[in-house]
This record gives structure tokens, sequence and C-alpha cells, in this order.
């Protein structure tokens, strides 16, 4: 059991949370997460600086919708992982991308917070995730969800089921940029590996949510999904899923 809230304490967290809840239905009406602290303070019958008692500003309440969101992804990506046995990094792999595709469609608010083109007068600190340009809660909430996906190669290297990455020959420049072995432990052929996956996975959620492939059916969209993560276990050299996978994937 955590520790008791005083009446006080309860109360701010509850504004804090009303505050964070109006924004959201402020982006789901408006269709942009470019929200206004003024609007927010308007539909909560308050005064702009009132808001200040609970964030800093504009950027510290978009921190903070960040940071849910990130952690929303995080759980939902570990609680997936987790659910596979360890042993089954391709498994893991398959659960972990399938749970990353569904929050954002579930969560489209939080997808845009995230990932989103950049908000005017707001700098993301999470951004480039592995090399941020300052510290803070989004970094960190933004590391937690993207390790989730790259556990699955260091478990992987460990009980030996990897092969090899396709791309070893690396130029020296980008052997040098992805030299960052102090933060993950991989090697830079790894490291481009990871970034073509997370570039992929990526692009197509993207499309996804902004409606770009809405031309094809839900499950025409699903077996699309699955022939990508397919073509990524293939990539990142992992094991193909224990269990097999799921009907409706292509096959090579």
């Amino acid at each position: 059991m955590g520790p008791v809230r005083t009446r006080r304490e309860a109360a701010r967290a509850a504004t804090i949370q009303e505050i964070k809840d109006t924004a959201l239905t402020l982006m789901r009406s408006q269709g942009s997460v470019d929200v206004k602290l003024s609007d927010v303070a308007r539909e909560m019958r308050m005064s702009a600086p009132g808001l200040y008692r609970y964030f800093d500003g504009r950027e510290g309440l978009l921190t903070a919708l960040i940071v849910d969101a990130l952690t929303d992804l995080a759980e939902r990506v570990e609680k997936a992982r987790d659910g596979v046995p360890d042993g089954d990094a391709g498994g893991r792999f398959l659960a972990v991308t399938r749970a990353y595709r569904e929050w954002a469609l579930a969560d489209r608010e939080g997808f845009a917070l995230v990932f989103g083109p950049a908000l005017s007068g707001f700098e993301r600190g999470h951004q480039s995730h592995a090399v941020a340009s300052r510290e803070g809660p989004d970094k960190a909430a933004a590391l937690r969800a993207m390790d989730a996906l790259r556990s699955l190669t260091r478990d992987a290297d460990k009980q030996g089921t990897r092969r090899p990455v396709p791309l070893t020959q690396l130029p020296p420049a980008l052997e040098e940029a992805l030299s960052v072995g102090e933060l993950h432990g991989a090697s830079p052929a790894t490291e481009l590996a990871m970034l073509h996956c997370w570039a992929s996975l990526h692009g197509f959620v993207t499309l996804e949510v902004n409606g770009n492939l809405n031309w094809h059916g839900p499950e025409v969209r699903d077996s699309m999904f699955l022939g990508l993560v397919r073509l990524l276990v293939a990539l990142l050299g992992l094991p193909e899923p224990a269990d097999g996978w799921p009907t409706g994937t292509p096959a090579p």
C-alpha cells in the first residue's frame, strides 16, 4: 500500500488529472494536439495563470501528457513481451510490435503527442530517444518503451539464437555514428538493423493512424503488418515465433 494522501494532496492530484483530461478532450475535438493553455483554462472555468500552480506552463502540461502516453505504451509492450516465454524471442517480437500498433490505433492523441510533428514553441526532451538533447521524465519514459523492443536482440544474443544481421559492411562514418555501446551494448550493425526496424514499424503505423491505408480493409492491413513484422524478424536475425506465424501472414 502506498503512502496515504492528505485531503489537499488528493485534491491537487484530482485537479491535475482533470487538467490533463480536459486537454486531451480538446485535442480530440479540434483534431490537433497543439492546444493552448488558455483554452484549457477556459474549459475548466479557471484563469490561465491559475494553471501555473499545477504545471510549468504549456510545455509542462504537454510533457506530462507525453510521459503518460509513453508510460502507457511501455506498460503495454512490456506486458505483451512478458506474456510470451522468455526463450521465444521471435514470438516476443511479434507480441511487442502488435502491442505498439494497437496502442497507436487506440490512443491517437498520445501517438501524435509522442511521434507527431513538432509543436509550436515546444521542444520534446525525448527526441532522438537514445541521444536526447536534455534529461527529463519524457526521455526516461521513452527509453523504457523502446527497451521492450531492444531487449529482444540482447536476449537472443545471450541465448545464442540470433542469426547474423544482413547488413554488416558499414561505411566508416556510419560505423562511428552507431558505436553507442556505452548506451546499449549492441554492435553498429545491430544498431543499424534496429534503426531500420523502428523506422519501418513507425512508418507503417503512422500511415495507418493517419488513415492513409484505409482504402484496404482491416484484414488486408493486418496481413500487411504481419508481413512487415516477418521481414523485420529476419532483418534483426531473430528466430521465428515458436508457435509459428498467425494465419494471414505472408510467407517468403
